[in-house]
């Protein structure tokens, strides 16, 4: 399967019964304790299970699902869309959905959701973790959005349909909203679809104001010489 590319919104999926299981033989195993001030007794690991992701609790060490499923965000709440390649991204959420359906209690958590790059060998979230999350997409991300990612969207349902039709001989069809055969290179700034981008002026931002440089982009009024930088986050 090939690499989505760079910069995707995606939730690490782990089944809750598989992963208490586990966290219990390690109870059994008697050597360790859930966190540093507990006692290892049962009812210690217990608590532990119960506020994993509890705020309230200080020195709890952060849990982290031994096995789990990577699935990418629908393409409506991918941030850089343009980005992405289309068909390795609609072959890796169908795939992550079916294998994610076989599970008894699927866990979708905010906790385990990330901005990242494609590594297929790293955890999501490690080096490339973004903390936190909602200032580093510049928006609220709510845990019932990132639970509606576990199902079929309608967008899955048309980007794949054209993508196995795509595969066909003698096939052809109309591509559906949001397909797009050319994708943004990592290399390339996040303007460079914009107006205005390659030219000597800059990419128009606003009355006055254009944006030049690299990937940062730096904005430069035509009656103001300052120049800043806006978003490092972008």
């Amino acid at each position: 399967m090939g690499c989505i590319n760079s910069w995707h919104l995606q939730v690490e999926v782990y089944d809750s019964d598989v992963e208490y299981q586990r966290l219990m033989k390690e109870f059994e195993s008697g050597d360790k304790k859930p966190w540093p001030h507990g006692d290892g007794t049962k009812k210690d690991w217990e608590r532990y299970w119960k506020n994993r992701y509890s705020n309230k609790l200080n020195n709890i060490e952060l849990f982290e699902p031994y096995n789990s499923i990577a699935l990418p965000a629908p393409m409506e709440h991918q941030p850089e869309w343009g980005m992405i390649h289309v068909e390795h991204f609609i072959d890796r959420r169908i795939k992550s959905l079916e294998e994610i359906s076989k599970m008894e209690s699927p866990v979708l958590h905010k906790w385990h959701t990330w901005y990242v790059a494609d590594h297929d060998d790293a955890p999501s979230g490690d080096p490339d973790a973004n903390y936190p999350l909602d200032k580093f997409l510049g928006y609220k991300l709510y845990q019932s959005k990132i639970s509606s990612w576990n199902k079929v969207w309608e967008s899955d349902r048309n980007l794949y349909n054209y993508r196995l039709m795509n595969g066909r001989t003698k096939q052809k069809g109309f591509p559906p909203k949001g397909w797009h055969d050319e994708y943004l290179d990592e290399d390339e700034p996040w303007y460079s679809d914009l107006p205005g981008y390659g030219t000597s002026q800059g990419v128009y931002l606003s009355d006055g104001v254009y944006g030049h440089g690299g990937p940062e982009l730096v904005w430069k009024s035509t009656t103001d010489e300052e120049m800043y930088e806006p978003d490092k986050y972008r």
